[in-house]
């Protein structure tokens, strides 16, 4: 497992999961969601989850991407999990 990435209370970042792992993550909140994906590895791969990665009051959860699933929700167990296991 790679080190895992300290965030700040109030940052933010865009996020890939995928196989209950973070495949990539960006500190550039000016991208949507679907540039995002284009940049880092053209389509959204088949089961990848895409979202945003946020730390409030030391809390570390992942919301889904509108653009990408319809609706904006904290990301399944599995994601939030994945999210956990990178960022603190």
């Amino acid at each position: 497992m790679s080190e895992k990435f300290k965030m700040r209370d109030g940052d933010t970042m865009l996020i890939m999961v995928k196989d209950g792992a973070v495949l990539h993550f960006s500190p550039n909140m000016s991208w949507p969601h679907v540039e995002f994906v284009r940049r880092m590895t053209g389509k959204l791969p088949e089961g990848a989850w895409v979202g945003t990665v946020s730390k409030l009051d030391g809390r570390i959860a992942a919301i889904s991407s509108k653009y990408f699933f319809g609706y904006q929700l904290p990301g399944p167990d599995w994601v939030q999990t994945a999210v956990k296991d990178r960022f603190e």
